[in-house]
């Protein structure tokens, strides 16, 4: 299955799991890098496994995204005695990635950017919803950021959809523009992986 992503789960604290991951993949020289959920705004456990794990009553877990041929790398690890305090939970392949957006704007030149976002989105992403409302008002030039009235307003909500890669980029460049709220990346996980 050549371009499918997968999401791993393992079982243990998320600094250990991390410096494991990453070494691992140094290592092997591997240009296929393990995105890891809590960094780039992934929608990972639920709240009420983030509580479980809170209070101790549940093992700690981190969760990640690598292309499955690369899978075979992190399980294989894994499964080397030497692998101490951290254990495979499963692995899920990917087959979609979507998020929703807010923009409230009151910069012309962030405004540009947020549209620029919006119009560069790559083949087979799905923008739903997005019919800005964009209003220049000379009038209120020099009026502060804070107030009722300003010079330029964007304000629009879409909903994005597709790859899960190209999904992942479109959302990071929303991440980095701080008048725009988005969502958590949300997966669409299909049936865990065989592990043996």
């Amino acid at each position: 299955m050549s371009g499918v992503d997968v999401e791993v789960v393992i079982r243990g604290h998320e600094r250990y799991v991390q410096g494991f991951i990453r070494g691992l993949f140094i290592g092997e020289h591997s240009h296929r890098w393990p995105v890891f959920n809590a960094e780039f705004g992934i929608e990972g456990e639920t709240l009420a496994e983030a509580l479980k794990e809170w209070v101790g009553l549940k093992e700690p877990v981190s969760r990640f995204v690598i292309p499955e041929e690369a899978f075979a790398i992190v399980r294989e690890a894994l499964a080397d005695p030497r692998a101490v305090g951290i254990h495979l939970g499963e692995a899920r392949p990917i087959s979609s990635a979507s998020f929703s957006l807010d923009a409230a704007v009151y910069s012309e030149e962030v405004g540009v950017q947020v549209k620029s976002i919006l119009q560069r989105i790559p083949p087979g992403v799905v923008v739903e919803g997005w019919k800005p409302a964009e209003v220049l008002d000379p009038d209120s030039t020099g009026v502060e950021l804070y107030s009722p009235a300003h010079d330029y307003e964007l304000k629009g909500k879409a909903s994005i959809s597709g790859p899960f890669r190209d999904v992942l980029y479109v959302h990071e460049q929303c991440r980095r523009v701080s008048q725009v709220a988005e969502t958590k990346l949300h997966l669409e996980r299909g049936e865990p992986l065989d592990l043996d």
